[in-house]
């Protein structure tokens, strides 16, 4: 799980960078980026999707460091926050490709990586869970 929120913390800083550096943004395979990352979806509140996506992969770290290496009585709460975080962060990716894909017809690779990485978090934290409680 950590490997996976480490590379979707990765992939969210670049994009933040990305935000307000628009000549450092490289598309991988689609050619959307552009288009997705200049939309009015790109913010919300002012605030770039992509320090949104920084600040729940810190989290999701945060969470995954003090369920390994927290008090023993504080993990099982941070495996559930990790579980949380990763929940709503693969919920807000899904709202995010559905307005790639129906809304603007476009897709940024870069948050498509991100989408995947927080899945995975989630469906391992999912499983994680399932484990611990038959234990």
């Amino acid at each position: 799980m950590a490997a996976w929120a480490l590379a979707g913390l990765a992939d969210a800083l670049y994009l933040s960078w990305s935000y307000y550096a628009p000549a450092v943004r490289v598309c991988i395979v689609a050619a959307g980026c552009e288009t997705v990352n200049t939309s009015a979806y790109a913010a919300i509140g002012g605030v770039p999707v992509a320090f949104v996506g920084t600040a729940g992969y810190v989290l999701i770290v945060a969470a995954l460091l003090a369920r390994r290496w927290g008090p023993p009585a504080a993990r099982p709460a941070a495996a559930y926050a990790a579980y949380g975080l990763a929940a709503a962060g693969t919920a807000f990716s899904l709202y995010l490709t559905a307005v790639e894909a129906f809304v603007l017809h476009a897709y940024c690779t870069w948050c498509l990586f991100s989408a995947a990485m927080v899945t995975a978090v989630c469906v391992t934290a999912t499983i994680d869970l399932a484990a611990r409680g038959r234990a």
